[in-house]
C-alpha cells in the first residue's frame, strides 16, 4: 500500500509539473494561478482516493465549479435556481453518472453539502410558477429562525390533495382522509435532532377546538443532519366549519412558533 501510494504521489508530481510548464507556455497564466489550481487539484485527488478526511469550504466551492459550472452547466443556471435540500441530493445523484460529472460518492456527497448550504429553496420547485404562487400566498407559511433553526410549513387542504406528490418527492400518506401538513426544517450550523413532531404539535381550528398529530413521517434527511423534511397528519376536519387554523410546534428549549391560515383555502384558479 505504501509503495502505491509512493508511486501515485510521484506520477501526481510529474504530471503537475509537465501540465504547469503546457499552460504557462499556451495560456500565459501566472505561475502562482497555476500553483493554486494544481494545489487544489491535488487535494481533491487525495480527498476522492480517501487520503484527506474532509474539504475546506472553499474548497468545496472549487470542486463545485470545476465540476458543474465548468463543465456542465452555466453559473447562472444552478446558482439562480435554489432547489430544496433532497432535489439538490437527487440532482447531484443523477449528474455524477460516468457519462455526466463522473463523481464518486465522496465527490458528490461535498458537492451536495456545498449547494443545500448556498442556494437552498424552502419549498420544492417542480411545480408551474403560478401554482407555486398559489401555495406561497395561501399555503406555505414560515418562521424566520430561532437561532440557526429555521421551519417552513406547507398545508394540504383535501380540496388539493393532488399537489401532495408532488411536496412530498411522490410519496403518498398511508391514509389520505387526515390534514396534511408538509414541514421543512433547515440549519446551516447546528443539527438537527430526530424529534417526533407528532408530540410537539398542535392543530387549532374553531373557538376552542384542538387536536393532537397523529403521524410525523420523516421523508427525507441529508447525511450531516442540518436538513430535514417530513409529513405530519392530524386527523381530518371539516375546513367550512372553521374561519382560521393554526397549528402550534414547541420544539424543546425553544419558544412555541404559531402557523396561521385562514379558511378556506380558496379554489385555484385554471
Amino acid at each position: 500500500m505504501k509503495a502505491l501510494l509512493i508511486s501515485i504521489v510521484a506520477f501526481t508530481l510529474l504530471a503537475g509539473t509537465a501540465t504547469l510548464l503546457v499552460l504557462i507556455y499556451l495560456f500565459e497564466i501566472s505561475p502562482g494561478e497555476i500553483t493554486n489550481t494544481l494545489r487544489s487539484e491535488g487535494k481533491f485527488f487525495l480527498y476522492k482516493h480517501e487520503l484527506v478526511e474532509k474539504l475546506s469550504p472553499a474548497e468545496r466551492m472549487r470542486l463545485y465549479q470545476s465540476n458543474c459550472t465548468r463543465t456542465c452547466h452555466s453559473k447562472d443556471l444552478v446558482e439562480n435556481n435554489p432547489r430544496t435540500a433532497a432535489e439538490w441530493d437527487m440532482i447531484v445523484t443523477r449528474m455524477k453518472a460516468p457519462d455526466r460529472a463522473d463523481l464518486n460518492d465522496r465527490e458528490a456527497e461535498a458537492i451536495t453539502r456545498y449547494l443545500q448550504n448556498h442556494f437552498l429553496s424552502n419549498i420544492p420547485t417542480a411545480l408551474s410558477e403560478k401554482t407555486m404562487k398559489f401555495i406561497k400566498r395561501h399555503l406555505w407559511k414560515s418562521d424566520f429562525g430561532e437561532g440557526d433553526l429555521y421551519l417552513d410549513v406547507i398545508y394540504i387542504p383535501r380540496a388539493h390533495i393532488n399537489l401532495l406528490p408532488f411536496l412530498v418527492a411522490g410519496r403518498e400518506p398511508p391514509d389520505k382522509k387526515g390534514a396534511f401538513f408538509v414541514i421543512f426544517l433547515n440549519t446551516h450550523q447546528g443539527t438537527i435532532p430526530p424529534w417526533n413532531l407528532a408530540d410537539m404539535t398542535t392543530l387549532r381550528h374553531g373557538s376552542t377546538y384542538s387536536q393532537k398529530a397523529t403521524d410525523w413521517q420523516v421523508l427525507y434527511e441529508d447525511g450531516q443532519h442540518h436538513h430535514n423534511q417530513g409529513l405530519l397528519t392530524f386527523p381530518a376536519f371539516n375546513e367550512s366549519q372553521a374561519s382560521s387554523m393554526e397549528i402550534a410546534i414547541r420544539l424543546p428549549g425553544m419558544r412555541e412558533e404559531i402557523f396561521q391560515w385562514e379558511l378556506p383555502v380558496p379554489a385555484m384558479a385554471k
